[in-house]
């Protein structure tokens, strides 16, 4: 099984495993604050044990993760919550149907759909690939999060670096909106509008953020 991990700013790291079953990889993000460990997105639950080797591998047991966030429901980014030990977590109510039951009780319906929510991160609910479906900002590190609002599928890694420029991905994703935007069956099929509602608020968030901290 193909996995990396990269520390992508200081204390916040990916963590990627190839699945097979999507032809793409599957991301997770942990976060070092402090006292607290935060987890965002935790991906397939037989998944878990190269997700949770990786966190050993960087001193960190299962149950030292402190809180967790799940950009949105669908299995491959809740799976590993339940190995996971006492943990705040927490989804967007809109995902509630997503959520087996034996793992609701490890989550917390309540993340906002504009503000703040653990590590100080700043949610914004999107809502396009699923109902509950957030992007979230870490202010300190610049890092945002978008979970599959934004996704490249069998694509493989520039360089075996989970970190880079990503000019080839852009275009492949503006190519691959503009073709979508002349589609007008697959627009109304998938949404169209919304999606490009989604992509708004993850641009205007950088762009007020850019502001201020250039202010």
């Amino acid at each position: 099984m193909k996995t990396y991990l990269e520390e992508i700013a200081k204390d916040v790291y990916a963590f990627l495993v190839w699945d097979d079953s999507w032809d793409s990889y599957n991301n997770c993000y942990w976060l070092l604050e402090d006292n607290d460990i935060l987890l965002i997105d935790s991906g397939k639950e037989e998944h878990s044990r190269f997700l949770f080797s990786a966190l050993n591998g960087k001193g960190i047991s299962n149950s030292d993760v402190t809180h967790f966030i799940a950009t949105h429901g669908h299995k491959d980014h809740i799976g590993g919550i339940q190995y996971l030990g006492e943990v705040d977590g927490f989804i967007h109510n809109n995902d509630l149907e997503l959520i087996p039951k034996n793992l609701r009780h490890k989550l917390k319906m309540n993340l906002p759909d504009h503000g703040l929510t653990a590590g100080n991160l700043k949610c914004v609910l999107l809502g396009h690939h699923t109902k509950g479906s957030v992007l979230l900002y870490h202010r300190e590190s610049k890092a945002l999060f978008c979970g599959d609002h934004i996704c490249f599928f069998a694509e493989p890694l520039n360089g075996n670096k989970v970190v880079d420029t990503g000019t080839l991905e852009r275009e492949k994703f503006q190519q691959f909106v503009s073709d979508w935007s002349q589609n007008e069956e697959m627009k109304r099929q998938h949404n169209f509008n919304l999606f490009i509602e989604g992509l708004k608020a993850v641009t205007n968030l950088m762009l007020n953020i850019y502001v201020r901290d250039t202010a």
